[in-house]
């Protein structure tokens, strides 16, 4: 049984206990709770898992990047990236300004962690989704 499932039965029973405990002035005795009742009671407790989160858009997605990158910091980082307002390279691609790899904390990065990135040094070799169309096309080529 899942965790998620179990915690969602306890506290199902524990919501039946205190109903049939509390507010009764007359001493009935506690009825035991059937596996039906308990997931009747589960059904009414939990909220549907069909509820998804809103989809960002892709100007949200740069506004989160920008405001949460930690690209100032890195190794590879030069001060004319930070004259002409660069970063967030995993969503915004290449810098104009940084050719040199000295190094790269994309992955100490919380937009990292957020987005479920795995590559790094995207202000040297592009975005996301530059990064996964060079993978397609080699792994197209590769199968030829």
């Amino acid at each position: 049984m899942k965790l998620k499932e179990l915690l969602t039965i306890m506290l199902a029973v524990l919501a039946v206990m205190l109903l049939a405990c509390g507010g009764e002035t007359d001493q009935e005795e506690p009825q035991e709770t059937t596996d039906a009742e308990v997931q009747e009671n589960t059904a009414e407790t939990v909220a549907p898992e069909t509820e998804t989160e809103p989809v960002m858009t892709e100007e949200d997605k740069i506004a989160y990047v920008m405001e949460n990158c930690i690209c100032p910091q890195c190794p590879s980082w030069i001060p004319e990236a930070s004259e002409k307002g660069e970063g967030g390279y995993c969503a915004t691609g290449r810098s104009e300004c940084i050719v040199d790899e000295a190094g790269c904390i994309c992955p100490d990065c919380p937009v990292t962690e957020e987005m479920g990135l795995t590559w790094g040094y995207y202000c040297t070799r592009g975005s996301v989704q530059e990064m996964m169309d060079t993978a397609a096309d080699t792994d197209e080529s590769a199968s030829e």
